[in-house]
């Protein structure tokens, strides 16, 4: 089947160079807080409170927008976040049907340690399905954030699973090197196919088995000291948080 890890088009709205602005820094007790600020190549400079706005304003039933932090740069007080804003088209099936709304199409899988796990013996619990491949990085990238977003529901009833059409045996090497705290089903050529040509996507489903709401990707807010992503769960929390 076809891998398709590049989840969204490029608006072609992002940020190739920093434009120095007055700014006073904040203080907090005896630490300097810089002034944060964001910016696109022909757009205006704006807060995050702003960006939030322009995003939200644009979404749609079709499509919505995600900032994605790539680098960033200090210029006296402030400070300026490199941004791409990326796309990312309402997630559909197979047969390009969109997927929210309708009801989770049934399978019978078997996990890494030959369990079976069905849609039938899940029907009454809310469920979150993350499709995913072992060579897809921005599945890879993701996962620490989505092990993050199981911990903050273990107490709860929900599952979360990862249905990939990689091999058991690819999966368990995988896993030997990286932590993914969903339970893995492997071997979901047919199911993956039907299900989705773009990866990673993430499905929440409601006790009732209706998909609520799909996600292509988790919007990422901020680099980590080590140039790597952050990302915000917090869509994700709200997600199950409503499907519960």
């Amino acid at each position: 089947m076809k891998k398709q890890c590049i989840l969204f088009f490029l608006t072609g709205i992002f940020l190739t160079g920093f434009v120095f602005i007055k700014a006073n820094a904040q203080t907090t007790g005896n630490a300097v807080t810089p002034l944060v600020f964001y910016k696109s190549v022909k757009g205006p400079i704006w807060t995050r409170k702003q960006l939030d706005s322009f995003l939200l304003s644009k979404n749609n039933n079709r499509y919505k927008l995600i900032s994605r932090i790539t680098s960033t740069a200090q210029n006296g007080d402030t400070l300026f976040y490199k941004i791409n804003l990326l796309l990312d088209p309402a997630a559909v099936d197979g047969n390009n049907k969109a997927l929210v709304g309708r009801r989770l199409p049934v399978f019978n899988l078997y996990d890494i340690n030959g369990n079976q796990i069905s849609s039938d013996k899940l029907k009454g619990k809310p469920l979150v399905i993350n499709f995913w491949f072992t060579e897809c990085g921005p599945c890879i990238q993701e996962m620490p954030a989505l092990n993050e977003v199981k911990q903050k529901f273990k107490d709860s009833d929900v599952t979360f699973l990862a249905i990939t059409f990689d091999k058991k045996a690819t999966v368990q090497s995988f896993l030997k090197k990286h932590t993914f705290d969903f339970t893995p089903l492997p071997d979901a050529v047919a199911y993956c196919e039907s299900m989705t040509g773009i990866f990673p996507l993430t499905l929440f489903v409601d006790r009732s088995g209706i998909i609520k709401i799909a996600d292509h990707y988790m919007p990422s807010y901020d680099l980590n000291n080590n140039g790597g992503i952050n990302f915000d769960i917090s869509g994700f929390v709200k997600n199950i948080e409503a499907i519960q």
